[in-house]
Parts: C-alpha cells; sequence; structure tokens
C-alpha cells in the first residue's frame, strides 16, 4: 500500500492516468476528454482571434490609406496660391470674392474631389475674411465664428497648420454632407509669407463611407465598430450606436496596445472582442463575435462525451474514488491559494510537493507570487519617493532670491528699526527654514502649518512695513487635525505678490479657517488689485477652472493637485471671482488626526 502510494504521488501526470486507465477506463478518458474539449476550444479562440485581427488589420490598413490620402489633399488646398489670394481679398469686395469662389470652385474644390475617385469626402473652407465655400452646397453661410467656441477650435489652433482629427465637430455642417455623423480632418490655412492665419480647412467624411471600408468583413452573427481617441463610436453596424461611449464599459481598459482580443460576456452573452488601432487617426475598429457561434460543434461534442462518461462513471465510481482524490486534491489546494491570492493576500503559498506538474505548476505559482509581492512592494516604494519629490519641490520655493530679499531686508533693519524687531524676524526666518527643508512627514497638525504661515506672515511684514495686514481667525478646535505641510504659504505668497504689491496704499490678507460637516474649511482671502474677469467658457467650465488653467495658476495647480492626489476629487480649492476686488480663495479637504483615517474617505 505504501508503495503504491509513493508511485501515485511522484508519478506524473500521465503515468497517473495510464494508471488510472489500467484500474479503470472511464476516469482518464474523462481527464483527457476534458483537457482535449478545452485545448480545442482555446485554440479555436486563437485561431478565430488570430483571424479576425488579420482582417482588422486589412481594414486599418484601408483607413490608414483614406486618412493619408486626406491628409495629401489637405496639403494641396494648403500649398495652393489661388486659394490664399481668396483668402487674402479684402472682405468688402464682395463681387470680387464671389468671382475668385466661383473659379476656385470650378478648378479646384470639384477637380480634387474626382481626383480621388475612391474617396467620399466633402471640403469645407471658412476665412478670416468672411469667404466659405462647400463641395456641392451652396446654401446659407455658417461663419467662421459658429466654430470657435468648440474645443477642438484651440486644439487646432494649437497644432499651427498640423492636422486634427475630429468626430462630429458640429452640427452645422450637416447639410454639406446630409448626414449626422461625420468624422473631419481639420487644419489651419496659412500665409506662406508672412505666417498669418488666414482660415481654416475641414474635409469631412460620412459614417456611411467608414462603414463601407468594413462592411464586407462583418458575418452575420457579429457586430462591428470604430470610436475614436474619446471613445465615442463614429462607425458602427448597428446605427443606435453611433455616439455612444465605449468608455463606460466595464472591458475599456482592454483596449490597451496596437491590436489584440480578449473574452467578456455582453448582455449574459460570451463575446469575442477583437481590436485594431488605426495609427494615423488613434481610432480602434473593433469586432464582436459570439463564441456561441464559433464553438457550436464543439458544443455538441461536449455533451455527447458527458453522456458517455456519466454512464461509464457509475459503474466505477467507487474503484476510481482513491484515484481521483489523490488528481484532484492538489487542484483544490492549489486554487484555494489562488483565490487567496485574488483576494489580496500575496504572503499566501501553496505547500504541494508533488514531483509532477501540478507540483511544478505549484512551484511556479509560488514563484509567481513572490515576484508580485516583490513588484508591489517597490511600487509603494516608488510612490513614497514620488511623493517626498513633490515635496522637495514645494520646499524649493524657499530659493536664493527670498532669502537674498529676506537678508537684505534684515540688514536695512539694522539700521532703521530696534534688536527687538531685527531678532523677531530672524527668529521666525530661523524657524521656517527649519519647517521648510526638514525631512519630516509630509502631513503635520494645522497647528503646525499655521505656525509656519505665521513666520512666513512675520518675515513679510517686516518687508512691506505699513503696507501689508494680516489677520487670522481660525477656529482653535481644528489645530489639532492634520493638514499637508506647505499647504497655505503659497497661496498667501500669490495673494502679497500678485494682490497686495501692485495696489496703491495699504492692503490686508484675511485667514479664517472652521469645521463644518467633518470638513475642515480654510478662506484666504485679500482686498488687493484682484483677478481680471476671464473670457466665459462656452464648455461650462468653472471660474476656478478656467483660473487653473491660466498661466497665473501655476501656483494654484499645484495646491489644487496636491489636496485631490492626497484626499480624492470631491476635495480641493476654489477661486471666488470678487469683481476686480480682491481675491479669496477657500480650500476644503477632510477631517482626519492619523493618516490611516483617509481611506474612509
Amino acid at each position: 500500500m505504501m508503495f503504491n502510494w509513493m508511485i501515485i504521488k511522484r508519478s506524473s501526470v500521465q503515468h497517473k492516468m495510464l494508471i488510472s486507465f489500467l484500474a479503470l477506463v472511464v476516469l482518464p478518458l474523462g481527464v483527457f476528454s476534458y483537457f482535449s474539449l478545452t485545448i480545442t476550444r482555446n485554440t479555436i479562440e486563437e485561431q478565430a482571434g488570430a483571424a479576425k485581427l488579420k482582417s482588422l488589420g486589412l481594414i486599418s490598413q484601408k483607413l490608414g490609406i483614406m486618412a493619408s490620402d486626406l491628409n495629401a489633399i489637405s496639403n494641396i488646398y494648403f500649398s495652393n496660391e489661388e486659394l490664399r489670394s481668396l483668402l487674402k481679398s479684402p472682405s468688402g469686395n464682395q463681387a470680387y470674392q464671389e468671382r475668385l469662389q466661383q473659379q476656385f470652385l470650378t478648378k479646384l474644390i470639384v477637380t480634387y474631389r474626382y481626383a480621388y475617385t475612391w474617396l467620399e469626402y466633402y471640403t469645407s473652407i471658412f476665412g478670416f475674411n468672411g469667404v466659405e465655400l462647400h463641395t456641392f452646397y451652396n446654401g446659407p453661410k455658417f461663419g467662421i465664428g459658429a466654430l470657435r467656441n468648440y474645443p477642438w477650435f484651440q486644439e487646432v489652433e494649437k497644432q499651427n497648420g498640423g492636422i486634427v482629427w475630429e468626430s462630429n465637430p458640429s452640427t452645422y455642417l450637416t447639410p454639406t454632407l446630409n448626414e449626422e455623423h461625420y468624422v473631419s480632418a481639420i487644419r489651419l490655412l496659412k500665409d506662406f509669407e508672412n505666417n498669418s492665419t488666414l482660415g481654416l480647412l475641414m474635409i469631412n467624411v460620412g459614417e456611411s463611407f467608414l462603414y463601407k471600408q468594413y462592411a464586407a468583413a462583418a458575418t452575420a452573427d457579429e457586430q462591428m465598430l470604430i470610436f475614436d481617441n474619446n471613445g465615442i463610436v463614429i462607425s458602427a453596424a448597428d446605427k443606435k450606436r453611433l455616439g455612444d461611449s465605449i468608455r463606460s464599459t466595464s472591458y475599456f481598459a482592454q483596449f490597451a496596445g496596437a491590436e489584440g482580443h480578449f473574452n467578456v460576456k455582453i448582455d449574459g452573452k460570451p463575446i469575442l472582442v477583437t481590436y485594431h488601432k488605426v495609427e494615423s487617426t488613434d481610432w480602434t475598429i473593433v469586432s464582436y463575435t459570439p463564441l456561441d457561434t464559433l464553438l457550436q460543434n464543439l458544443n455538441k461534442s461536449k455533451w455527447l462525451t458527458l453522456i458517455v462518461l456519466a454512464a461509464l462513471l457509475v459503474l466505477s465510481v467507487l474503484v476510481s474514488y482513491v484515484i481521483a482524490s489523490r488528481l484532484s486534491v492538489p487542484i483544490r489546494r492549489l486554487y484555494t491559494s489562488m483565490k487567496r491570492v485574488e483576494m489580496g493576500d500575496l504572503s499566501e503559498r501553496s505547500d504541494i510537493q508533488n514531483k509532477d506538474e501540478i507540483g511544478e505548476l505549484a512551484f511556479k505559482f509560488n514563484r509567481m507570487v513572490g515576484r508580485i509581492e516583490e513588484l508591489r512592494d517597490r511600487v509603494i516604494v516608488e510612490q513614497d519617493l514620488k511623493r517626498k519629490m513633490e515635496l522637495q519641490n514645494l520646499q524649493s520655493q524657499i530659493n536664493t532670491h527670498f532669502l537674498y530679499n529676506t537678508l537684505a531686508s534684515i540688514r536695512s533693519m539694522l539700521i532703521t528699526d530696534s534688536v527687538d524687531k531685527v531678532d523677531h524676524v530672524i527668529v521666525s526666518l530661523v524657524k521656517l527654514l527649519r519647517k521648510t527643508l526638514s525631512d519630516e512627514s509630509e502631513y503635520i497638525t494645522i497647528a503646525e502649518e499655521l505656525d509656519n504661515l505665521h513666520n512666513y506672515v512675520n518675515i513679510q511684514l517686516a518687508r512691506q512695513y505699513d503696507k501689508l495686514q494680516v489677520h487670522f481667525k481660525v477656529d482653535e478646535q481644528i489645530g489639532s487635525y492634520r493638514t499637508l505641510k506647505l499647504l497655505l504659504q503659497p497661496i498667501v505668497e500669490n495673494a502679497i505678490f500678485h494682490g497686495i504689491e501692485p495696489m496703491t496704499g495699504s492692503g490686508e490678507i484675511r485667514i479664517a479657517g472652521w469645521l463644518e460637516n467633518d470638513e475642515i474649511l480654510l478662506r484666504i482671502s485679500d482686498n488687493g488689485v484682484g483677478i481680471a474677469e476671464l473670457e466665459d467658457d462656452k464648455d461650462g467650465d468653472s471660474f476656478t477652472e478656467n483660473m487653473l488653467a491660466s498661466a497665473s495658476g501655476m501656483g494654484l495647480r499645484n495646491v489644487q493637485s496636491r489636496l485631490k492626489t492626497h484626499f480624492g476629487e470631491r476635495f480641493g480649492l476654489e477661486v471666488e471671482y470678487s469683481n476686480e476686488q480682491g481675491t479669496s480663495i477657500l480650500l476644503r479637504w477632510p477631517v482626519f488626526i492619523r493618516v490611516e483615517e483617509l481611506k474612509q474617505h
């Protein structure tokens, strides 16, 4: 008995199957059938995925050729002298413009339209002088002003003549294509002599043409679609999906790399998803193939095999119980270990010591989990280093220029002010440098942060003399709670240098802090020159977002980034607009004493 047990334990899986077959045919036959069906299934899926990838690659190549031809067409327009003359013509000379437009339409737009006969595209040209041309459309003009408020217009200006691909850029252009959904290659038209901007070129391709490029490749059971770099569906066999967002799907993150395939469940059905990206346009073409269709014949074989095995299993269950147990127990133990790792326990290791393939798999599993644990620890260390670097960047704000000005002020005070006042400034400077340049934790109490701010304010009061007043009104009960180190100083510094110093006369800064609904609120306001009202944003961005996006908002962006990184997206700062009569910044972060409490938020 012991000899037989040693043979079974140390033998390979094939040897175990042979012993099982000698004992009773059904068990090795069942194992063999199971693995055969599994391998066949995987092979069919891999072959189907490879075939689909090849098909999608050809479609992607065709779309790339389309993008290349449209780019070539745009270059022809970009370098055309007659078009530049038309766009440079005086805006008031309507008769002259109309004559040039007729000549350009006849000679160029229609000619270019038929030069690439396989393409179906429509050209729209908008000049800053009022000229507007469309292929096969002579209706009311839309004007370039109607397009300026779209977000993509800024990106086109940033490219300065380069092409920007945009999906459904404007509903105004729908009559020019007679299609609701389309894509556009957009670029600025420039004057080569002085590099000035003359107008806007839009080459538009309807969704129906995109669909023709892959319609023949789709079978009756599968669906195909194309989505852009924003995840918006720009073409699909199911027209109801046009304009939908792929980002909302649970499997969007798996669209990684240039091409690939994976399995998902959609509406409870297993689906093979194959994708291929079009590099020139940053689009992705996707194919959805039901796995039931691919595995239809395999499923029939599976059921027939199960029936035969069930009949044999009734006769052999008692004899094969011991052998089956010895085969299945290690697998179940390894499965249990995998489940624990899946739940996040990376300290789990399998204790299987078999000398067969299962033992080798357990060994590989243990080595893999150890490697994952090592990589996790490395990521934690790297994240910690990243936060320290972030804090060091803030500490560098106490730069040579600041120290030079402060020391120069102290030198001047030695002549004009009392020793006590000079000593007070020097002590504040020493405390500020000690706290700022120390390597202590990035989380400190609010009382410590306010103490740092007091030291900074003392130095600035000495430098500003009677031009600056700072008032603190902070509830004492919030002093024991924690916040980020060097959170308040950049905002007060902005208030002094951008709000108080440019104004005539003295100014004041008020710092108020309080507790509200388990949140810390702290407002820093000044009565300085204020912030000029920014241009209205048609996308509905708040005043704070517009201010952070401006060139003068770099310091505020840094504070906003730190608040959201450490505390979450619903916390941060808000710039309160006051009609050019001072500036007020409201900061908000959660109440916590220990860092572990942040996980609850």
